[in-house]
């Protein structure tokens, strides 16, 4: 990848962010930013926006940090499918952990069905992310995929869930959502080789 086509991507990426956080803004604290006068709507939908870039660039760095394990990983397993293998057991196990660490710590007691709603959501994103890649790419782009839009996407998102605030971990996660997606469905077409 050239230099000009990161730097496309980085500043596509950041926008993409601060587009997600002016999103979080308008449906959850609309109300808030149109009830003040016209430039405390625009200073608070500055802030969310702000917000929504610094998120992507959590987005960016775990992107690049998949990149790297994924190149590593190649090299360590002697067949690719042990990596696929390692990729989608790491994706059940993250889905396990997404439940089970979060209702033992924040559950108190009480119904275990609130702390299926993020891995849930998060998972069916994901398969549909996955599914997209591989119509534009190839069927072997599936599984990494699934694998990054999941379990970085969840690694990610670790502050915002380790509340039970739907505020809070939708303000984290939509914005984490529009990079990743991006970023993964724009490497195929930064990364070709020029023929």
């Amino acid at each position: 990848m050239s230099l000009r086509k990161y730097g496309w991507l980085f500043f596509t990426t950041l926008l993409l962010g601060g587009l997600g956080g002016a999103l979080v803004a308008f449906i959850f604290d609309l109300e808030k930013l149109t009830e003040s006068s016209a430039g405390n709507f625009f200073v608070g939908t500055l802030m969310y926006v702000l917000y929504g870039m610094t998120i992507s660039i959590v987005a960016q760095m775990g992107f690049f940090a998949y990149m790297t394990i994924n190149y590593f990983a190649k090299t360590i397993f002697k067949t690719p499918a042990m990596w696929k293998s390692v990729q989608v057991f790491l994706v059940v196990f993250v889905f396990f952990d997404m439940i089970y660490l979060r209702y033992t710590s924040l559950g108190e007691g009480g119904s275990i069905g609130p702390f299926l709603v993020e891995p849930i959501l998060l998972l069916i994103v994901a398969v549909v992310t996955a599914f997209g890649k591989s119509n534009l790419t190839n069927r072997t782009a599936w599984i990494p995929t699934l694998f990054f839009m999941f379990v970085v996407t969840a690694l990610e998102w670790i502050p915002a869930l380790k509340e039970v605030d739907v505020h809070s971990t939708l303000s984290m996660l939509v914005p984490l959502l529009f990079c990743n997606v991006w970023q993964v469905m724009q490497l195929h077409r930064l990364v070709k080789r020029e023929s």
